[in-house]
């Protein structure tokens, strides 16, 4: 995202203006943009003129307008966000309340304003204007006749490209079989040409059930040389294949746990997420008091002084309540300023998607604190203290605990 400028009082109310250049950055705007924001940017609207004599004429005009958020809606397919609110500044065609809905695209250029931009909100922009591009692992899944690309950045986990050729049945003679699976092929190669950026990835991950990702990658490699593709040849150290048990997206998890995989991304942010999530899984296995899930725990554990890692899914700190997501910024301020780790995981991502089935927030303890099993891990952070849980219901929940971590590992 291009950062145009950004002006800041010492009370933290300021603006930002931003232009989105690729699909990230939409993303990361959705998460810097909070209701009751203001966004200003060009916008189509339906003007209405009176004449002399009376008559009304509706004209559709280009117009800069401003914008009280008041909801937001992120279209990943469509590459759009879209802002509804009411008009906040005086315009000469629409009046000061009237409702409007600005459409983001990408290449549009837009103002942010807040009356605090806190910690999480500056963090974010800093992330977001950050000039390295962050494409990391780009997947195709594979299988006779389908193969779903996807692009893994360090917050997204994208579709962005599809294959699918009917093949024929093998019967007697191979001959039309060979020939559509070569077709196939070649609509996979130029996919991979055409949708990953090999000079941006550091790996390319060819996954499948099967042996057609094996068949694929050694046809590709001799075609490649036979049409003097030095585009594919010098980056074929890039591709690896893994297995996996289907060719959806479910199978990106997969992937990321296999170890030639994490060996080609290790220094990679979704490499750190991984490893702070399966170091997590490996603890409540060996040592459960050095673990809490769960608000209450956790902002419990922070108070302590007690945590070693946070792990926060950035959706928590796009609650509507504003006073919730204050407790989440200042749990995580906390425990960067007493020089622990923290990663803000990625709702769109395959971690971030593990990590919101433990209500969005973990962390690693740096000494067992046993009492935090007392408290509920359900519980939110607005949640008053209560009597402790069944034993039953405790039990259960260990149970999950127990079943999510064997599924992990």
């Amino acid at each position: 995202m291009k950062l145009i400028n950004k002006t800041f009082d010492k009370d933290g109310n300021g603006t930002a203006t931003l232009i989105p250049e690729e699909s990230e950055d939409l993303w990361h705007l959705y998460n810097l943009v909070a209701k009751s924001d203001t966004i200003k940017a060009s916008t189509i609207r339906k003007i209405q003129k009176e004449s002399a004599t009376g008559t009304v004429a509706s004209e559709t005009k280009k117009i800069m307008l401003t914008v009280e958020v008041k909801s937001i809606e992120y279209d990943s397919a469509g590459d759009c966000i879209r802002f509804s609110g009411k008009n906040c500044e005086e315009n000469q065609w629409v009046k000061m309340g009237a409702h409007h809905t600005i459409d983001i695209e990408l290449n549009n250029k837009l103002t942010v304003g807040k009356d605090r931009w806190d910690f999480m909100f500056l963090q974010q922009l800093d992330q977001a204007t950050d000039v390295h591009k962050t494409a990391e692992v780009a997947v195709v899944l594979m299988e006779a006749g389908t193969a779903n690309f996807h692009l893994l950045t360090a917050v997204l986990a994208k579709d962005v490209h599809r294959v699918s050729v009917a093949l024929p049945r093998k019967r007697v003679s191979t001959t039309g079989y060979d020939k559509a699976i070569v077709r196939f092929y070649e609509q996979v190669y130029a996919g991979i040409k055409d949708h990953i950026d090999l000079d941006l990835v550091k790996c390319v991950v060819l996954g499948g059930a099967g042996f057609v990702k094996d068949d694929f990658l050694s046809w590709m490699m001799l075609t490649a040389t036979q049409r003097g593709d030095t585009s594919i040849l010098q980056k074929k150290s890039q591709f690896v294949t893994a297995h996996t048990s289907c060719v959806h997206k479910q199978a990106l998890k997969e992937l990321l746990a296999d170890e030639q995989v994490q060996k080609s991304i290790a220094n990679t942010k979704a490499a750190a997420h991984l490893k702070a999530l399966e170091d997590f899984y490996q603890m409540v296995k060996s040592e459960p008091d050095r673990v809490a899930y769960g608000p209450k725990q956790v902002c419990e554990a922070v108070d302590r002084g007690a945590v070693s890692t946070l792990m926060v899914v950035d959706s928590l700190f796009r609650n509507a309540n504003i006073a919730t997501r204050r407790q989440y910024v200042n749990m995580t301020e906390s425990v960067k300023d007493q020089g622990c780790t923290v990663h803000i995981f990625s709702s769109q991502h395959v971690s971030g998607e593990q990590l919101s089935q433990l209500s969005g927030v973990a962390a690693v303890l740096r000494f067992p604190v046993p009492e935090l099993d007392d408290i509920d891990s359900d519980a939110g952070l607005s949640d008053m203290g209560g009597d402790v849980d069944e034993e039953d219901d405790t039990t259960a929940k260990k149970r999950s605990m127990e079943e999510d971590t064997d599924a992990f590992m």
